[in-house]
Formats: structure tokens, sequence, C-alpha cells
């Protein structure tokens, strides 16, 4: 049975953000980044607090050593519910230094 709508055929949504946020209290290495274009950079709009924890893609070499993120890195990646723009994926990281510039730049 065909189906009409199912991940990625509908509303794949490619984003960027900056993290805020590294210390994934489940140690999964997720991270809170701020979206640029769905978050606000105004934090008194939207704190940290409230941004959703983006899960790590990484690669499948079966092994578990691996460097998430830090705060200030520049991230891309996806949404997994498209334009509910929840459930937001990393797939990959622009290295960067905290610097004012990196926090006002969007």
């Amino acid at each position: 049975m065909l189906t009409k709508d199912f991940y990625g055929k509908n509303g794949f949504i490619w984003w960027v953000g900056v993290v805020e946020d590294d210390l994934d209290p489940l140690k999964l290495g997720s991270v809170r980044a701020r979206i640029i274009g769905v978050h606000s950079d105004d934090k008194s709009l939207v704190p940290t607090e409230s941004l959703p924890w983006a899960q790590l893609m990484l690669p499948a070499t079966g092994s578990n050593t691996f460097t998430p993120p830090r705060v200030a890195d520049w991230v891309f990646g996806f949404f997994q519910d498209g334009e509910a723009a929840q459930i937001p994926v990393v797939m990959g990281v622009f290295p960067g230094i905290e610097s004012q510039q990196s926090r006002t730049l969007y």
C-alpha cells in the first residue's frame, strides 16, 4: 500500500543555528540551538531553556566515540517533524568561537 504522506516527503525543512546549551542531562550529546528564522534572537521571548534539545546524527561506525558541538558552534540539520519544527536533528557543525557577534548575527 502506498502512502501519500511520509517522513521527509512533505515539509523537509533544513536549518542553521547557534548552540546555546551543551549540558545534555541525558549525556547523549544533544544540544539546544537557537535556529535562525525559527527562534527569536530576543532571549526574553525565547529563553535558552525553552529551546528544544536537538539530537545528533552520528556516523554508523559502531563507535561511541564522538565530540558533540560546543556552545557558540554553528550547526545545521533538519526537523524530523517538518514544518512543526519541534524535533531538530544536528547533521554537522561549523566550529566557532563564542563572541558577541556570534550571539547577535541574526
